[in-house]
């Protein structure tokens, strides 16, 4: 909970950052307008102003929130280079209008003209994000069928053994696997639980019930140490 407030207060600062610029912004061009100037335009030049500094305030977040796993940070960053662009193309067109005194026809244009050049590419690199995030998803379905198979495993040695003694430690440990986060670790800790849950049934075959709770307890090791990665990831 603790990185989650940190993140929100390091998009909260972008955020108030950029607003102090959009604020000081507005201030210099109302009083580089002359009062007859001050028209439609100058309330054009807020009300892109604000659309500016919220789609920065949004690129910024993409990337606070994946500062920890990684996961996208490039897309993100180049998100956020654009958004930064366009805000500073934002601010210069605000300017120039207080000195040219576009009619209100011109400047619309130009601002849309310029949202269109740096909104394009935004939409065809959320579009890729997408794909990234289907991927995603992809990895959740087979790391979660992973883990399901490997609790069911669990399970039957627990089974097997159940009139050998107190086999609860094994019911709880074919839970957790069952319940953990489906999100995959590193391909050297997946392995290793397998190779975990590999183990226990090898111990459940010999019928030995302290080296099957042995195996267990080593299995229970590998797992936590799974989950913490998966944790520490996000």
């Amino acid at each position: 909970m603790g990185k989650f407030f940190n993140k929100l207060r390091q998009v909260f600062n972008i955020f108030l950052l950029s607003a102090l610029i959009a604020a000081v912004t507005a201030v210099f061009v109302y009083f580089l307008t002359s009062p007859e100037q001050r028209g439609v335009t100058f309330w054009i030049s807020v009300g892109f102003l604000v659309f500016a500094l919220i789609l920065e305030t949004l690129q910024a977040s993409g990337i606070a929130m994946r500062s920890n796993n990684g996961k996208n940070i490039p897309v993100s960053f180049t998100k956020f280079i654009l958004g930064a662009v366009y805000f500073l193309f934002v601010i210069a067109m605000s300017v120039w209008n207080a000195f040219a005194n576009f009619s209100t026809t011109t400047y619309i244009l130009i601002h849309i003209g310029g949202l269109a050049v740096f909104l394009i590419p935004m939409v065809l690199i959320n579009m890729a994000e997408l794909r990234l995030s289907g991927s995603d998803r992809k990895q959740q379905d087979k790391g979660r069928a992973n883990l399901s198979s490997l609790a069911s495993r669990a399970g039957y040695v627990a089974e097997d053994l159940k009139q050998a003694g107190n086999v609860s430690q094994i019911t709880r440990f074919a839970e957790a696997l069952k319940y953990s986060d489906p999100t995959p670790a590193s391909g050297k800790l997946e392995r290793s639980l397998e190779e975990a849950v590999d183990n226990l049934e090898e111990a459940a075959k010999s019928g030995n019930l302290d080296e099957v709770l042995r195996m267990c307890t080593l299995a229970e090791r590998v797992l936590k140490e799974r989950n913490e990665y998966v944790k520490n990831a996000k």
